[in-house]
């Protein structure tokens, strides 16, 4: 109801302020307190010291869960946030209260132990509402049953029970179960037949019953509008409800005197549909037809390519676009002309300082460089950096050409333009269980579109593990197959093959089509098969590891090459898929690209597409470096296993790997442990998977096998012995294994010395800790390419030009020189110079976070169009709540710079009520006589704009008025 709405809403928008900032701001109270604690618990003065040491650095450590309770005055349960008047309705209170019971007990069973070990740990009632409070909360709610009737929605709050006069959809589910598995295409035929059969029959008497309302249940208007186009295909004519504009409620009313059954789509989310005879309604989910039961919600997330700065600390090096190599030393706030505002402090050689606006932050970027050794910073204001850059760019030219010659000889080959998508194309996109996010959306339409083109493609598609990658590879699969062609899905490892044969068996099991997989779980005479269906063109579709790649593999008509984790494959491998590259389409995926596919991405050589925004409820994994410890091990697997989840141990090698498990069954007996390496029996590793799949086991000990492959929800706890041992993109790609449900995930990477790592294992270490949040996997590309190098694309003859201006700066120069040779130059745009009386930045007090603060900065200044901007405003506001006055002012003061960086004004003036534009001849204002619309000319090189008198602290309107006459004075201008 429209309460619980309103509520709901209110509890999306609170914000928690992280950990970190929070010990800052109150860092003595919370040491006084930890210290208080420490002496309550009698804990050692050495663990106390630790514990407060980490808690004044702002370090993530094992053990932080414990003391959550004083970083806040006071923990609150859930029902003190939501208005009082909000009904509750209570399912199986019985059950909740015996939950209640059984978690009091376990916790302070924990507590005690906890205690006995001297560890410093919060009481359990800090943390958690007591099971006597819980039961006195239930009491109050009225149940969910079969006997109070469910429209009565006045009904009294009581343990009553709410009856629901219901059939289940079981007959009609199970005849759509049957047409998908007989492959026809006509895979919504039989409720076609179920809506005729309930129609009345026009001929008889007048009182013959009426018609029955259909509501068909889509999880969003897009799902809703192809649900609608694929029944008009069957003759039917459903009517679109738009939920926005029309009550839902409406959809519940009077069937009496309805003539025709009336058939409905609606976005909403509906988990299982029913009918009912009193009231002549059948319900359907989208579940029920099309087989699937999740669902993902849209999440607008701004995108972090290699530019963000969310990552900046103080003491990186940037590269400013005029003045060169820096120093970023951090965020300060000067008073100009009265007006408080935001400025980067950038440090040069010689202690020269740059205080740069923030409305002029997308001038800088992050220094990315494989060297270890610290850049030489430029002078501010010489000429050192302007040197570097032309001799650079000389020497770049030549290399462009080289590349061009690259690019332009795959753009000569000629390959397959498929046949244009068709009816059977949306009937398989219509059995996508998602929501297509909007990163995902364009991806898939991206690959469609090479498709349709004349000649080979070659995408990468980077994105997170679980983020959508894969429906982007079984609708490009789907179409080629469709068309007569074959596709061939490669992937590193067995058990990955596995995942991904079950899954395209699944999809396309409505649907004419035969999958095939080649493995070491078959036996020869199923591999044999397998090679002679591919060759005969029996099989559409082949599933396999590099047992694909061999010579006795040939394909009838092979159109389509899917390569999963390229960089897992080996050299031999990567020399076949260059031969196969030059005659198909070939898509590839990847968490992680290697260095040089990332830097032919970022130069154009190769098309990528980036799915960066995470599935709705996602938590980020939090991830700590700790020491070898029985003591973390064990607390992590017990808390793991006390909210029934399992856990990952990953070991480095297969050598000891059994001593392992026998240290983790002393340490929690009652743990159910399996082993797992490549080294065990096909069938052997098989069964051990499906038993921990299945959940027949707590605990899997593995080496790098689970490394791609294995999604188990229930997963959500890693530790990884030996960290120091593994790669940057490995550590990425493991801790994904995790992490995929709406629970916490936590990932311990244990070293055994953290004083003796060497400096590019503490560089992998931090930065896999640092890149924490969801999407974070081109950052950590970005970083691995800066840790090692950007392999033989480029050569050694670069290598001293990146070290001096960094990576960033270089692939520009590069994708510059590229466009030129192309004869589309990259044209300079003019930014003008801001000043302005009102305050306009975003307050620290709004985005605490440093990071996310300057990324905001650095995409609203450089946003080109003003709706770019709205979306970054619409994101603040979605994130952070209410926009104060004093970021409202910034994004519109960004709006009015969009414009008036189309008019090609050098500067703009804001004083009083007066806004002044200055322009010089490139701009079209030059000269000009005549006034347009609000602005008028005062002199040839200056424009005058009256705004509105002032009101208050709040200028938004002033800001809007300007933003206005300058869109107006543009289009008149057609510019």
């Amino acid at each position: 109801d429209p309460d619980t709405q309103r509520s709901l809403r209110a509890l999306e928008s609170l914000r928690v302020l992280p950990v970190r900032e929070t010990i800052r701001t109150a860092d003595r109270d919370l040491r006084t307190e930890a210290l208080a604690l420490a002496d309550a618990l009698e804990v050692p003065s050495q663990e106390s010291r630790r514990v407060i040491g980490h808690l004044r650095d702002g370090a993530d450590f094992f053990g932080l869960e414990a003391l959550a309770p004083l970083f806040h005055e006071r923990m609150a349960p859930l029902w003190e946030f939501i208005p009082g008047e909000a009904r509750w309705f209570v399912d199986d209170a019985a059950a909740l209260e015996a939950m209640a019971e059984r978690q009091d007990e376990h916790l302070r069973h924990a507590w005690a132990r906890a205690v006995a070990d001297k560890r410093l740990v919060c009481p359990p009632e800090a943390f958690f509402v007591e099971a006597e409070a819980m039961r006195e909360r239930l009491h109050e709610a009225a149940a969910i049953g079969a006997r109070v009737d469910l429209y009565d929605a006045e009904a009294p709050s009581s343990r009553q029970l709410v009856r629901i006069d219901q059939e289940s959809n079981l007959e009609l589910r199970t005849a759509l179960e049957r047409a998908r598995g007989e492959k026809t295409g006509t895979i919504l035929q039989p409720l076609v037949d179920a809506i005729e059969a309930l129609s009345p029959d026009p001929s008889a008497r007048p009182a013959a019953p009426a018609g029955w309302r259909i509501v068909l249940v889509a999880p969003n208007p897009t799902h809703a509008e192809r649900l609608v186009s694929l029944l008009r295909g069957y003759g039917l004519r459903p009517e679109l409800v738009d939920p926005e504009n029309e009550e839902v409620g409406a959809l519940w009313r009077s069937t009496e005197g309805l003539g025709q059954s009336e058939l409905l789509v609606v976005p909403g989310s509906v988990s299982e549909g029913f009918r009912s005879a009193r009231d002549r309604i059948l319900l359907l989910s989208e579940t029920e037809l099309f087989g699937r039961a999740t669902r993902r919600r849209r999440s607008k997330r701004g995108r972090k390519g290699l530019s963000s700065l969310t990552q900046l600390q103080v003491g990186d090096y940037v590269v400013h676009l005029m003045h060169g190599v820096g120093r970023y030393v951090g965020m300060s706030k000067l008073e100009l002309q009265g007006t408080p505002q935001d400025f980067a402090l950038l440090e040069y050689s010689g202690k020269d300082k740059l205080y740069l606006p923030v409305h002029r932050l997308h001038e800088i970027e992050r220094f990315v460089s494989a060297e270890d050794k610290a850049p030489k910073l430029d002078k501010l204001g010489g000429h050192t950096f302007a040197a570097k850059t032309t001799k650079i760019k000389r020497e770049v030219r030549q290399l462009a050409e080289e590349l061009l010659q690259i690019y332009a000889q795959r753009e000569a080959e000629v390959g397959h333009a498929f046949p244009e998508r068709d009816d059977a194309y949306t009937s398989f996109e219509a059995t996508f269980p998602f929501e297509e996010t909007p990163d995902q959306g364009a991806a898939i339409e991206a690959v469609q579109e090479d498709l349709d083109a004349p000649r080979p493609m070659d995408r990468l598609v980077c994105g997170d593990v679980g983020f959508g990658k894969t429906e982007v590879a079984l609708r490009a699969a789907f179409r080629v197959a469709m068309s007569g062609k074959q596709v061939a899905v490669l992937a590193p490892t067995t058990v990955l093959v596995q995942q991904h044969f079950l899954t395209f068996v699944d999809r396309m099991s409505p649907f004419p089509l035969r999958v095939g997989v080649l493995n070491r779980f078959q036996s020869a005479k199923e591999r044999k098969e397998v090679v002679e269906g591919v060759r005969r063109g029996e099989i559409d579709i082949v599933v396999g590891t590099h047992r694909l790649l061999s010579r006795d593999v040939r394909f009838a008509e092979l159109g389509l090459v899917v390569i999963d984790e390229e960089q897992r494959f080996g050299v031999a491998q990567k020399e076949r898929f260059k031969k196969l590259k030059a005659k198909v389409d070939v898509l590839t995926l990847t968490a992680t690209p290697i260095p040089r596919t990332l830097h032919m991405s970022l130069l154009g050589l190769r098309e990528i597409s980036l799915i960066t925004t995470p599935p709705h409820d996602r938590l980020p994994v939090r991830t700590m470096v700790t020491r070898q410890s029985d003591a973390a091990l064990e607390e992590g697997l017990r808390r793991e296993l006390a909210r029934g989840g399992q856990v990952f141990y990953v070991v480095p090698r297969v050598l000891g790997i059994e001593e392992h498990a026998l240290r983790i069954r002393e340490l929690v007996p009652e743990a159910r442990v399996v082993v797992a390496h490549g080294q065990m029996p096909a069938q052997l590793l098989e069964k051990t998977m499906v038993d921990f799949l299945e959940h027949r086991a707590d605990v899997m000990v593995a080496t790098t096998i689970i490394e791609s492959g294995l999604d188990i929800p229930r997963a959500n706890t890693m530790f990884i012995a030996r960290a120091d041992m593994f790669g940057l993109a490995q550590l990425y790609q493991l801790r994904g294994r995790i992490g995929r449900s709406k629970l916490r995930a936590y990932c311990y990477l244990m070293v055994n010395s953290l004083e003796r790592l060497s400096p590019d294992a503490k560089r992998r270490l931090e930065a896999i800790v640092r890149n924490a949040e969801l999407g974070a996997g081109f950052n950590v590309a970005s970083q691995d390419l800066e840790i090692r190098g950007a392999g033989d694309l480029l050569g050694r003859r670069q290598h001293g030009n990146i070290a001096a201006i960094g990576f960033e700066a270089y692939a520009r120069i590069l994708a510059e020189a590229v466009a030129e040779l192309r004869g589309n130059p990259i044209a300079s745009e003019l930014d003008p110079e801001l000043v302005f009386d009102l305050p306009a930045f975003l307050p620290d007090t709004y985005v605490d976070d440093t990071g996310q603060r300057l990324d905001f900065y650095r995409r609203m200044s450089g946003a080109t169009r003003a709706e770019e901007i709205r979306e970054v405003m619409a994101e603040l506001h979605d994130r952070f709540g209410e926009l104060p006055v004093e970021a409202r002012h910034f994004g519109h003061l960004m709006i009015a710079k969009s414009y008036a960086r189309r008019l090609r004004a050098s500067a703009m003036e804001i004083k009083g009520e007066r806004a002044t534009l200055r322009v010089d001849e490139a701009s079209p204002l030059w000269g000009r006589r005549q006034g347009e619309g609000a602005f008028a000319p005062a002199s040839r090189d200056r424009w005058v704009m009256p705004l509105s008198a002032r009101t208050g602290e709040d200028c938004s309107k002033q800001l809007e008025e300007l933003a206005r006459g300058l869109r107006e004075l543009s289009t008149a201008l057609g510019v």
